[in-house]
């Protein structure tokens, strides 16, 4: 079996890297690509003085303009953006917040057009010639006509920013814009029955109220004669909180007055008010390390978010599902719906905000990790997964070692598919990384080694015979029987000075060489031609050398040899 060499080695690992990619670039190809237009939900993954960037699903990210958001927006929050341009696998999408509110502002605009419910807008600015006023309803530009701007004075005054509450008249579909009324709002509202109403009742009273109205931004609850709306933000402390279902017209509702402005005649309640902030009890309750339960209430690629009570949601993020060294989907453990004890890491009061663990619920299997995996041990185990690099196998509970594919067996080219998923398997471990959590195992360090064989057979400075195989600038690959292949360096051949390997040695021909090393791990034999040569010399030598005290010396075997030659008669 010949040895690799530096660059086969080289050549493999450029093989298995070109693998790698071809699988990265087939699984890219199978995302799903978003096209222009398109209306996404979106996680805010960070954000800087110009950009923000998101998670918009898919293993895919977006950017968006700084600009379109009024604040710097956290990490964490959740956003709708639409698809602007399509980009390819190397390029994050351009989606736009602005345009998603626009869409969003003109689906309401439709709908409280329909319906005849009353919008509010900001003033943006004021037309010249008086011809009205600009206002603005989630980024889009309605026309309010001077003649609809207040049904009490003909020559009234509206300031840019200031807000107001007006009616759809007319819609134009094609350019997202429509015209308003204030006046229609004003004219409707019973002058009586508003009088009345702040005579008897002020903000921060909590009362009982009919459902009148449900729209997509709330609902209207009517209280002797006055609507008041109850923007859905202010029905649960639950963010987003579907409410459709929870509520249907006649039914009887509690409310608090939240603001009364007579001059625009819009009353403000809410009904989330007339419970604790879970944010309060939170700070009361909640502390860091508490183990309590949550329900799940979605499920993201990095991670789960649990609600530990109404309105108060953490995160669990992929890296606290498990104590195993390896990421796993978070759907693998949860379901949305299901009840689960969490741990509390950290509560950020300010930006209201908690992080969840799961796996600290469980004892860390790492602090007794001696008793459960020592180097040097044989076990057997279960395989759990398989990856491109070999199998993982279970040892404990939360605890895997991998068993790397160059450690199935000695062959220079193990069988990939050896083991499979569910397959119990015999295997000696190998390391114990305490500090990065990893353990590897082998299956092949559970019998020796062809090197370690070798080792046993021959010694460090044994005689070898062989033939040579292959003549290098280095030195010369050496033959020495079943299947093993040694290198004579060329600082351990007998040249003279400015011999060239080629003109002592030709492939074919048979050398004696000494063993120097043989090193299994590199699978790597050393052997030299100089050593052996040395070794002749000084046995020729020791076949003349005699002590001194015994009467000779090679000096005096020579000179005696030479006495001989002289006496002997000429021929």
């Amino acid at each position: 079996m010949a040895a690799a060499t530096p660059f086969d080695k080289a050549q493999d690992d450029k093989v298995e890297f070109e693998k790698y990619l071809e699988e990265s670039e087939n699984e890219q190809l199978e995302m799903v690509r978003f096209s222009k237009g398109d209306l996404l939900d979106a996680v805010v993954l960070d954000a800087n003085d110009r950009q923000v960037f998101l998670d918009i699903g898919q293993k895919q990210e977006g950017v968006c303009s700084r600009d379109e958001f009024e604040g710097t927006p956290e990490p964490g929050m959740r956003v709708t953006v639409v698809v602007m341009r399509g980009a390819g696998l190397e390029e994050n999408t351009l989606v736009s917040h602005a345009e998603a509110r626009r869409r969003e502002a003109w689906n309401k605009i439709i709908e409280a057009h329909a319906s005849s419910v009353p919008l509010t807008g900001v003033v943006k600015k004021e037309l010249e010639n008086r011809k009205g006023y600009i206002v603005d309803y989630g980024a889009l530009d309605l026309f309010l006509p001077q003649s609809q701007v207040s049904a009490r004075s003909r020559g009234a005054h509206l300031k840019s920013g200031e807000k107001i509450d007006f009616r759809i008249l007319e819609v134009n579909d094609r350019r997202k814009s429509g015209i308003i009324s204030r006046r229609v709002i004003q004219e409707e509202q019973d002058h009586e029955k508003w009088d009345q109403f702040t005579a008897a009742h002020q903000v921060g009273e909590d009362l009982e109220g009919e459902v009148v109205r449900i729209v997509s931004f709330g609902i209207f609850v009517r209280i002797d004669g006055i609507d008041g709306l109850v923007h859905q933000s202010d029905l649960s402390w639950k963010p987003n909180r579907p409410f459709r279902d929870l509520y249907k017209k006649g039914d009887k509702a509690n409310v608090r007055i939240l603001s009364i402005d007579v001059e625009n005649r819009r009353l403000s309640l809410g009904i989330k008010q007339l419970s604790e902030d879970p944010w309060e009890w939170a700070r009361r309750e909640l502390h860091e390390g508490d183990v309590v339960e949550g329900t799940v209430t979605s499920i993201t690629d990095y991670g789960a978010f649990v609600e530990v009570r109404e309105g108060l949601e953490g995160l669990i993020h992929i890296s606290e599902l498990s104590w195993l060294n390896k990421l796993k989907h978070p759907k693998r453990y949860f379901n949305p719906g299901e009840k689960s004890k969490v741990c509390i890491l950290t509560i950020d009061h300010d930006k209201r905000r908690i992080a969840l663990s799961y796996r600290r619920t469980r004892p860390d299997p790492w602090t007794q990790i001696d008793s459960i995996a020592k180097a040097g041990d044989v076990r057997q185990g279960v395989v759990t997964s398989i990856t491109k690099f070999g199998a993982f196998v279970e040892l404990g509970e939360e605890v895997e070692g991998l068993i790397h594919f160059k450690d199935y067996s000695w062959d220079d080219h193990p069988d990939r598919k050896m083991l499979r998923k569910g397959q119990t398997v015999e295997f000696k471990i190998l390391d114990v990384d305490r500090q990065h959590h990893r353990i590897s195992c082998g299956i092949k360090q559970l019998t020796p080694g062809p090197y370690e064989a070798l080792k046993q057979k021959y010694k460090k400075g044994q005689s070898i015979d062989g033939k040579i195989t292959n003549i290098t600038s280095f030195g010369v690959f050496v033959d020495i029987g079943e299947g093993f292949e040694g290198l004579v360096h060329v600082s351990h051949l007998p040249l003279r000075r400015d011999e060239k390997i080629e003109e002592r040695y030709s492939v074919g021909d048979e050398v004696k060489t000494v063993l120097l090393k043989i090193d299994a791990d590199e699978k790597r034999i050393s052997l030299s031609i100089k050593d052996y040569d040395r070794r002749q010399q000084k046995e020729l030598m020791s076949r003349y050398m005699v002590p001194e005290n015994e009467g000779y010396s090679f000096g005096a075997l020579l000179k005696n040899n030479l006495n001989q030659k002289n006496d002997e008669p000429d021929q």
